[in-house]
């Protein structure tokens, strides 16, 4: 199965859409293995998020191949956790990526992702994405309350203002997100527009690499994040950071989101190294 097989066997029957979803030009399914090729990328930074987007884009096209579905009815894969952690400190802008998922039952999945450097072969990053699978009858019913019959029509590939938010605590620090728009989640997904949390993840890291200055060179050394609801476009969201350093040249940051009304969406932990 090749990229083309992709866009006409697979993506038409996934929750992601486009613009969201986004995969490289040349992808090979080998049984349940795929494997690609991503050039000229730049992951630095806040753009580490879209090296996620990416690699969680393509761990959802790895467990619909492995579901072998024959309905043509769509089926959404709601991440649960991600794990991402950087073997190497080598940069490259040609990787190589493989991935490989398991079933763990009809309803849950898990897909597991090496990135390499194409030229070396040296590991770059490891991946691990866990997903929820929801049906379409079930996705309607568990998120009737984010249906949207008005269609998105334009696309805004900008996302919300942020900022830092100090506090009396040197080990603590807010950051306000403005609210996300339908035009900016577009694709994420079809009238149930849901803030993905990579956008969120981009927003964070920027905020972090702002904090942290430019004196010095970092990097993202390693990243969880857990999702516990869904985030509805429309609300400002307030991050709340605990940061404290580990080693000489990392950095350990907590980030819990919420709205002001408290409610918690999920968390991110990073190590942010200096280098």
């Amino acid at each position: 199965m090749t990229t083309t097989d992709i866009k006409e066997h697979i993506i038409p029957y996934i929750g992601e859409t486009l613009p969201y979803i986004s995969i490289p030009d040349h992808i090979i399914f080998r049984e349940h293995k795929m494997e690609t090729e991503i050039f000229g990328q730049d992951f630095s930074n806040e753009n580490f998020a879209n090296l996620i987007k990416k690699l969680a884009s393509l761990g959802s096209l790895s467990l619909y191949k492995l579901l072998n579905d024959t309905s043509k009815e769509k089926i959404y894969f709601l991440g649960e956790k991600v794990r991402i952690r950087k073997l190497s400190y080598k940069t490259s802008d040609a990787i190589s990526v493989t991935s490989e998922s398991i079933l763990e039952s009809k309803r849950k999945g898990r897909s597991l992702l090496m990135i390499k450097d194409i030229h070396s072969g040296e590991a770059l990053y490891s991946f691990e994405m866990d997903y929820y699978i929801i049906t379409q009858d079930s996705f309607q019913l568990f998120y009737q309350d984010y249906f949207s019959s008005s269609p998105v029509e334009d696309y805004d590939k900008s996302l919300p203002e942020s900022r830092i938010n100090p506090t009396n605590d040197r080990h603590q620090f807010t950051i306000s997100i403005m609210p996300f728009s339908p035009n900016q989640c577009k694709g994420h997904f079809e009238n149930y527009p849901i803030v993905p949390f990579v956008f969120i993840t981009n927003c964070i890291l920027k905020e972090i690499f702002a904090f942290l200055g430019n004196e010095r060179n970092y990097e993202v050394d390693s990243l969880e994040g857990y999702a516990s609801i869904a985030v509805p476009t429309g609300k400002e969201l307030l991050i709340e950071v605990f940061h404290q350093k580990l080693l000489k040249n990392l950095i350990y940051f907590k980030c819990e989101f919420k709205d002001h009304s408290g409610t918690s969406y999920g968390a991110l932990i990073t190590n942010i190294k200096a280098i």
